[in-house]
């Protein structure tokens, strides 16, 4: 039994073993750490004595905890950058970086353009828009929401397309509409329930809103998307000047 050093709280000492062990790479990044019971063992203390040196390695950012049947405590992985100064899209960006990317279509139907989604798309309120809603994931881990509005006239048949793909992509491969700027609106927030279950974090997870507007050279609208990004997972980057 690897007992802690008494001249602390047995909590603390706990967490000094534990991220000791993470710093020797015994527990590296994604790594499930044991589970309570076998820590509870391991050191012979009170569950909650484990609960409490988890949490003060959680308040650090060195571990996480994730429910579900896959859930546990977990390792953080250096987070992963996102560059919001490209034209690529987030899953398209990992992939490239030799993440085991997959993006899962939530809902695609024609919708009516809502007033904010008409004004980003040079529209009238109620013209006809593709609604695309997904979820991007890394390492089999959600990490993004996206909902993007297309203009319905510039691209038909869209619902026949596979929509796992990237958008920036396929505008321009299918329409031969190619993304050449964007603008770009960054907020801060809390997960409402629908995201928290989606994303599968607490409700109270602070997250990144991002709304972007993509056009074309001659700066016509393309697409009109809003992101929500688990910023404990990926930072955003933004490069500025000339390129």
């Amino acid at each position: 039994m690897n007992h802690p050093p008494s001249r602390r709280p047995a909590y603390q000492a706990i967490a000094d073993i534990i991220r000791e062990r993470i710093a020797r790479c015994e527990f590296s990044g994604g790594h499930r750490l044991p589970t309570e019971r076998e820590l509870v063992d391991e050191f012979g203390v009170a569950r909650m004595t484990v609960r409490n040196a988890l949490d003060v390695l959680q308040q650090e950012g060195l571990i996480e905890r994730r429910r579900g049947r896959s859930g546990g405590t977990f390792v953080r992985s250096i987070p992963m950058i996102v560059d919001l100064s490209c034209m690529e899209g987030v899953v398209q960006q990992l992939r490239k970086e030799g993440r085991e990317m997959a993006a899962e279509v939530l809902e695609v139907s024609r919708v009516s353009a809502a007033p904010c989604v008409a004004a980003a798309l040079n529209l009238r309120t109620g013209d006809p828009v593709y609604h695309l809603a997904r979820v991007g994931s890394v390492d089999n881990t959600p990490l993004i929401i996206e909902n993007s509005y297309l203009p319905a006239e510039l691209v038909p048949g869209l619902l026949e397309e596979d929509l796992r793909q990237s958008m920036p992509e396929l505008l321009d491969t299918r329409w031969n509409l190619r993304p050449a700027r964007k603008s770009e609106t960054i907020l801060p927030g809390l997960a409402d329930d629908e995201e928290g279950k989606i994303l599968g974090v607490n409700r109270d997870l602070p997250l990144l809103r991002i709304y972007r507007t993509t056009s074309t050279d001659d700066g016509a609208p393309v697409e009109y998307s809003r992101y929500v990004l688990r910023p404990d997972l990926a930072h955003v980057r933004v490069v500025t000047g000339a390129r």
